[in-house]
């Protein structure tokens, strides 16, 4: 009976997770290395911003692992959208490209995180885990580029402007 009341508690403590990704291989690999996790469980798996936007308007999901580039949109794209629609949605960008435009797009966008595919698994798992406690997530690899300071004034100058356009 003891076991019964710990299983139900330890399920209803996992994060949510949702994985937007179009290459199938990717999309069932991220989402077999979350459900991995005692405390993670993928709850939306989806390979279009289309039927992303509307499972995660149904389901309870505490973070969003997007990529950058989707058929017919961008991973900014669908994080701006997000953003909008859930503010305190957490959202991490995986992305084939460490290029400044694309990270600083991600984080001017609302992510909160952002890691490159070619980077261990479990740098993957880190980054979820720090963005859900609230903080940004960078790998190494992209903090031999970028700074976690230049990367927050990316993050105010968006909030800045977001503030502008809602006066």
């Amino acid at each position: 009976m003891d076991d019964k009341k710990n299983n139900i508690s330890l399920s209803a403590r996992k994060n949510r997770i949702a994985v937007v990704d179009d290459h199938p291989v990717v999309l069932e690999g991220l989402a077999q290395l979350v459900n991995r996790e005692d405390d993670l469980l993928v709850c939306v798996k989806a390979d279009n911003e289309k039927e992303a936007l509307e499972a995660i308007r149904k389901q309870q999901v505490d973070l969003v692992i997007v990529d950058m580039l989707l058929k017919n949109t961008t991973g900014v794209q669908v994080t701006e959208k997000l953003r909008s629609r859930y503010p305190s949605l957490h959202i991490l960008v995986l992305s084939m490209s460490d290029d400044r435009h694309h990270v600083k797009g991600a984080f001017q966008a609302g992510a909160r995180g952002y890691i490159t595919k070619d980077e261990v698994s479990e740098n993957i798992i880190a980054g979820v885990r720090q963005i859900l406690k609230g903080q940004i997530y960078i790998s190494k690899k992209l903090a031999q580029k970028f700074s976690k300071r230049t990367i927050a004034s990316w993050i105010l100058q968006a909030a800045a402007e977001n503030a502008r356009r809602e006066m």
